[in-house]
């Protein structure tokens, strides 16, 4: 969501981490198209000019749409992990 300099630290933050490999990829998903809009174009710059990989661009997600949210999130962890079944507790009047 849209914010300043603390948000842009921790964007910033763990893009590096990211693209170290650092920390094992995880989707990074910013809300505010137009809001984030003039910072891509910067980054966008920076690529071309080649301090950063152009693969780079796809480590972030940027929308508006929570739907479009949740399918990035949710295709990431169908991809890079095993979903299993959580057990159900009787004493949590959880249906098995």
């Amino acid at each position: 969501m849209p914010g300043g300099f603390g948000t842009m630290d921790e964007l910033f933050e763990i893009l590096t981490l990211v693209q170290t490999k650092s920390v094992t990829n995880f989707p990074i998903v910013l809300f505010g198209k137009e809001y984030y809009q003039p910072l891509m174009e910067n980054i966008e710059w920076m690529a071309q000019q080649g301090t950063i990989s152009k693969e780079d661009m796809s480590l972030v997600l940027i929308t508006d749409s929570i739907d479009e949210a949740m399918q990035h999130i949710s295709n990431y962890i169908s991809t890079n992990y095993k979903v299993r079944p959580r057990k159900r507790y009787w004493w949590l009047f959880e249906k098995r």
